[in-house]
């Protein structure tokens, strides 16, 4: 048998470091969560706002309170009224809006996602989308808006962070909502 020296078997019974190594191991697990749960809560907070501000708009459109809104027009006035989306320059360069008329004898929804825009690639303020991407009705007609905004993850690199839907080459996520409505009849 081999006889360690005392100093040694002293040093293995010892347990002055246990409160150190317990927080060593728990720290990160903790902190992986509270930053997983700040970066859902901060997305649903951003998603609601983004369905809100959008269903104000489209009361307004579809009352005919906004007139002939522009695709541009129409993407500021959802920045504007929603309360955290960010910086209204960013909002309005990371949306897409696709406004169309359903064909009520089909009532045949668009088979494709949404498009969102990738905000690694420069983008030109005055192209207006197609007539096929953006039309804003007649009266009576049935319209279906779909709204994809760019945000930005505030912690990428954690396990929320890095299984979130990303879409854009850039590392974006993407808030995606979809309403209907009906245009009232034009006098």
């Amino acid at each position: 048998m081999i006889r360690l020296p005392h100093s040694f078997r002293r040093f293995l019974r010892s347990e002055d470091g246990n409160p150190t190594m317990e927080f060593v191991l728990s720290f990160p697990v903790v902190v992986i969560i509270f930053c997983a749960a700040f970066e859902s809560s901060f997305f649903m907070i951003k998603s609601v706002s983004l369905e809100r501000s959008l269903d104000l708009v489209i009361r307004d459109l579809r009352l005919g309170n906004l007139g002939s809104v522009s695709h541009n027009q129409l993407k500021a006035e959802i920045c504007g009224r929603a309360a955290v989306l960010g910086n209204t320059t960013d909002c309005i360069s990371g949306m897409k809006i696709e406004l169309q008329p359903v064909n009520t004898a089909t009532f045949a929804m668009p088979t494709t996602r949404a498009t969102c825009v990738d905000r690694s690639q420069p983008i030109d303020p005055a192209v207006e989308p197609s007539p096929s991407e953006y039309a804003l009705g007649d009266g009576n007609q049935i319209m279906l808006m779909r709204v994809c905004l760019q945000a930005e993850p505030i912690f990428a690199t954690t396990i929320f962070g890095a299984r979130m839907n990303r879409t854009g080459a850039d590392g974006n996520y993407s808030l995606i909502s979809t309403s209907t409505f009906v245009n009232e009849p034009r006098t």
